[in-house]
């Protein structure tokens, strides 16, 4: 029997917004109005969203990829998680987040850009036989945020309304991931009113399954003198992938070819610092472009399998890139939760993230399709994963990067 290569991904992002010393309440006159909607045709906002939506990741990626080894995280969790909180924020706390997570789009336009983002991600993606969940939660810890506040997640983030502690918060994220992630938060602020909590959970069978029997122990190649051995899945299969003369990068679609991985492979073993160095948002969309029209071809493709756990406080990150009032009592404006500006701040912003991929589950149906074609075995490209590369899981139809990730080191969790 053949067996099928399943990807599990999973991502949190929670937010917790805490008072400085305060007897004010939510829902008092000190809630602000948003700024009046830019009106924007359906599918242009959405492209805007997506585009800022990678340029975040990017930006992102350069932050926690700094300290080197395996990295994985989720931009869209991320994103999710702060266009919720963007949602309460005005004046210059707003205006710092908006520039920070590249939204393009003023409050109105992009909470609904959200909206329709996410039914649209949900619905390609489950209709292909792919299972792909997104979830939104507000749980309130301590406080209470302003009706108009509340209404506003709900029909933008379909976010779900909960009283709770740490405990629950903990439950909810353990629920939504599928037991993947079992707990996103350690401790609770003493003054914390609120938590503001995103989860994503995929688990995708790729379009041209694997053969377990193909996979063998092979060493991947940390740098020009170390080695650590790992299994590497092997097939030849009919993939887009472009050369250039630093890099190779391969598209490797799931069934139904809504979503797909891409691995962008350095020509030398030591080679990634130097594409990192000059990764941008316009250097990733023209590769991306780039593969997207490139024509479908034979290729001997050896992946590695991995599993990576990873976690992240995202309050550096985030302030590296210019969000600072947010987490300073005295400068933050979340007045559009209902709380007096100064009042209510960030005091965390934690990040958890998991993937594996592996073979589950059995499949002979279509087993025998990959290794049918027996034409010129030397002239087809190979693309062999064997020393560090970037790697994203991107919806095809919007551009957006659900996922994205560095492998240093597939042996190391």
């Amino acid at each position: 029997m053949n067996r099928l290569t399943v990807l599990f991904c999973a991502a949190v992002c929670a937010i917790v917004l805490a008072l400085s010393a305060s007897t004010a309440s939510a829902g008092s006159d000190c809630c602000s109005a948003p700024p009046a909607p830019t009106e924007q045709p359906a599918d242009l906002s959405l492209n805007t969203l997506a585009k800022g939506n990678s340029a975040f990741a990017i930006k992102l990626y350069q932050q926690l990829g700094a300290a080197g080894g395996n990295l994985f995280f989720s931009p869209f969790s991320v994103s999710s998680a702060l266009g919720m909180t963007y949602a309460g924020a005005r004046e210059n706390t707003a205006t710092e987040m908006q520039a920070a997570m590249s939204f393009g789009l003023d409050q109105e336009p992009l909470h609904d850009a959200f909206r329709q983002l996410n039914e649209k991600l949900a619905s390609t993606a489950n209709s292909d036989g792919q299972k792909l969940n997104i979830a939104n939660g507000l749980c309130l810890t301590g406080g209470d945020v302003s009706e108009e506040f509340k209404a506003l997640l709900q029909k933008n983030y379909a976010a779900e309304m909960f009283a709770g502690d740490l405990e629950k918060i903990n439950g909810w994220v353990k629920t939504k991931t599928e037991g993947k992630i079992e707990k996103i938060l350690e401790a609770l602020d003493p003054d914390s009113v609120c938590v503001l909590l995103n989860a994503i959970y995929f688990k995708g069978i790729w379009e041209s399954q694997f053969d377990e029997k193909q996979t063998k122990e092979a060493p991947f190649r940390l740098s020009e003198t170390e080695n650590a051995q790992v299994p590497f899945m092997y097939q030849k299969g009919s993939y887009r992938l472009i050369e250039k003369d630093d890099f190779q990068a391969i598209a490797m679609p799931y069934k139904g070819k809504a979503l797909s991985m891409i691995a962008v492979l350095p020509q030398k073993v030591d080679g990634l610092a130097g594409l990192e160095k000059d990764l941008s948002p316009e250097k990733v969309t023209a590769w991306l472009a780039e593969l997207d029209a490139a024509s479908e071809q034979d290729v001997k493709l050896y992946l590695p399998k991995f599993k990576l756990e990873t976690g992240y406080d995202l309050v550096p990150a985030c302030t590296a890139l210019g969000m600072k009032d947010a987490f300073a009592p005295a400068a933050a404006d979340f007045t559009g939760m209902g709380w007096p500006k100064g009042k209510l701040w960030i005091s965390q912003i934690k990040h958890k993230a998991f993937v594996e991929v592996n073979e589950e589950g059995t499949e002979a149906a279509a087993a025998t399709a990959v290794e049918m074609a027996t034409k010129s075995i030397s002239m087809d490209p190979v693309f062999k994963a064997d020393h560090p590369f970037i790697f994203m899981i991107r919806d095809n139809s919007t551009g957006s990067l659900l996922f994205m990730g560095r492998i240093a080191n597939p042996a190391s969790k």
